[in-house]
């Protein structure tokens, strides 16, 4: 897989090449899971409930995902040729975030005040 541009266009949409910092639970609902992702231009949390039957992480290579501003909450796309595929439920994402997937984030889920709270 060719490494994507730190700054990159999909669907007319613009992205970050982002690192997942942490992985833990909700301070607030232990039944939640609590991902930090940081990028060039600032950070950006998921919180959302950890799926039943937590599949192992997909360690056979990092696939590309995009996570998006969807219409009701962020979702996560796997890319193929260079544009979004169809959203992923949370809990197939899940493995393949954790299997050292390469993300791009949607530029405006990004924080760019650290001071701000968490999307």
């Amino acid at each position: 897989m060719a490494p994507v541009p730190v700054q990159a266009t999909l669907s007319g949409r613009s992205f970050l090449t982002a690192t997942l910092d942490s992985v833990h639970r909700c301070p607030a609902r232990s039944d939640y899971i609590d991902l930090r992702f940081s990028t060039s231009a600032g950070f950006w949390q998921w919180r959302f409930p950890e799926p039943q039957g937590r599949r192992r992480a997909d360690r056979r290579g990092a696939v590309p995902l995009a996570l998006t501003f969807g219409r009701y909450a962020a979702q996560a796309h796997i890319i193929r040729d260079n544009a979004l595929g169809p959203a992923l439920p949370s809990s197939a994402a899940l493995p393949l975030i954790l299997g050292d997937a390469y993300i791009l984030i949607e530029r405006r889920l990004i924080i760019t005040d650290t001071g701000a709270a968490t999307a």
